[in-house]
């Protein structure tokens, strides 16, 4: 039973960091995936210019670097376009959280059906709360905002929205088996 308690422990831990995450960027979308943008292209551009310096020494293993001009390279332009192009970037990953969040509702809504099953009490909520992350994916998907600022943030409630159901849904099934067993959690 100590596995359940560190499963849950864990994963609340996820999920608040998830919530945190998410008001970060609905409350400062200026400073969120534009930050990681640049971090993350700036590491590609060090991680490049390091792997061309591997190919181009002069030792005995150059055969085992032989693919380190063009990572070097490849890594190099990527993590510029990265730093050049943080609008376009924000678009796709909008996109993909979109999708990832409309799925993610979609299972909520069957984790809703089996909650009520399983004789949760408040399954309603998890099914409230699924639907309004799957409809924010979709709005996601379908934005019509041009601006990158209100991607982020509906990103970030989207996220928040995403925890704060997940948060609902462990409790709620910890208490739901703490109830219906003899386990002690």
């Amino acid at each position: 039973m100590h596995t359940l308690v560190r499963v849950k422990n864990a994963y609340t831990v996820m999920t608040i960091c998830l919530i945190a995450l998410g008001a970060a960027l609905l409350f400062a979308p200026q400073l969120g995936l534009r930050t990681l943008c640049v971090v993350y292209g700036v590491f590609l551009i060090v991680y490049g210019v390091t792997k061309l310096s591997g190919y181009f020494a002069k030792d005995l293993f150059q055969l085992a670097f032989q693919f380190d001009l063009a990572l070097g390279i490849v890594s190099i332009v990527l993590g510029i376009i990265i730093i050049k192009k943080t609008e376009y970037i924000i678009e796709i990953l909008s996109t993909a959280i979109g999708i990832f969040m409309l799925v993610d509702g979609a299972f909520k809504i069957q984790t809703a059906v089996e909650a009520k099953r399983f004789g949760i009490e408040r399954w309603w909520l998890i099914l409230v709360m699924s639907f309004v992350v799957a409809f924010v994916g979709i709005l996601l998907l379908v934005t019509p905002f041009e601006t990158a600022g209100m991607i982020v943030r509906l990103i970030g409630l989207n996220l928040s929205l995403d925890g704060i159901l997940n948060l609902f849904v462990v409790r709620n099934t910890v208490e739901t088996i703490r109830r219906n067993s003899k386990w002690e959690i």
